[in-house]
């Protein structure tokens, strides 16, 4: 199954948090799943983060995200058209 996360799906991802249920938890940890990261979610965490609404180091989001055998989602402007 290929698997796109939200931003907020992401960021429990990341810090365990137990706002995601146990299911999707499985789900994501699958090792026959494909997940995927949109680039727009380090865009949102970045202006959230600007607007001082959420804390988390940006420095490592990058690689948070390789560890986590997650694979990046380029958006190009033909993306947006």
């Amino acid at each position: 199954m290929r698997l796109l996360l939200d931003t907020h799906v992401l960021l429990w991802w990341l810090s365990d948090d137990r706002k995601l249920a146990k299911n999707a938890r499985d789900i994501i940890a699958n090792p026959d799943n494909e997940v995927i990261v949109s680039s727009a979610s380090a865009w949102e965490i970045s202006i959230k983060r600007a607007l001082g609404r959420l804390e988390i180091e940006l420095d490592d989001l990058e690689n948070a995200i390789a560890r986590n055998g997650f694979r990046p989602l380029p958006i190009g402007i033909y993306h947006t058209l």
